[in-house]
């Protein structure tokens, strides 16, 4: 709760600084990269926050006949090393929500960042390196060779936002560790405007969300 409460903190003093990083990178409005990601970002941190200590708590189960007198509950335990790779179109909410829930989890994380939103994920490594603690949590940097050896290792469990085609690349090599993979895969996300549209707001409409 902590770290968590430190991290919060490091958003809000940076939240202008990530906001200009975004806006760098993807020509997006201030505003706009705020609601859309620095908003998402606080709200998940208050809930990781105010529901952890309820997470950590060991909870009963129905206990089966068979079993009967004894006692079942279900008790949660962090699985070790995940590693978050995160996309270039959303830069900070893909992966500092991962990061947060990792961490909630009691988990060590290794981040990397998008290499294509250069100017978010500097921004990422400097909110991380000043408020985390570095032997818990480190953010490396880097093009596909980076990423390509940190899915080299023998990591717990991997979560990846990106294209299929690299969701693939990472589900094969986790396989080979038996890594369990949450992926978040996109495409060309492609779009169909007929005669019966408005142009305007259609096009208002495709800007935004392109």
């Amino acid at each position: 709760q902590d770290m968590l409460s430190k991290f919060y903190d490091g958003v809000k003093e940076m939240q202008d600084e990530l906001c200009e990083a975004m806006r760098k990178d993807l020509g997006r409005d201030m505003f706009i990269n705020y609601i859309m990601e620095i908003m998402l970002i606080e709200a998940s941190l208050k809930h990781e926050f105010n529901h952890l200590s309820e997470w950590m708590k060991e909870h009963p189960e129905e206990v089966e006949l068979l079993h009967t007198p004894g006692q079942c509950f279900s008790h949660y335990e962090p699985l070790g090393v995940v590693a978050v790779f995160g996309s270039w179109n959303a830069p900070l909410v893909t992966t500092l929500k991962p990061l947060m829930q990792a961490i909630s989890a009691g988990n060590c994380v290794i981040v990397k960042p998008s290499e294509i939103s250069s100017h978010s994920s500097t921004a990422i490594k400097k909110l991380t390196d000043k408020y985390l603690d570095q032997n818990y949590v480190v953010t490396i940097e880097g093009g596909v060779d980076v990423a390509s050896a940190v899915n080299e290792l023998p990591l717990d469990m991997i979560c990846f936002t990106g294209s299929t085609q690299v969701g693939r690349i990472i589900a094969e090599k986790a396989a080979k560790n038996l890594t369990p993979c949450i992926l978040e895969l996109g495409g060309k996300c492609p779009l169909i405007i007929d005669h019966s549209a408005q142009i305007d707001f259609s096009s208002t409409k495709v800007a935004f969300a392109k």
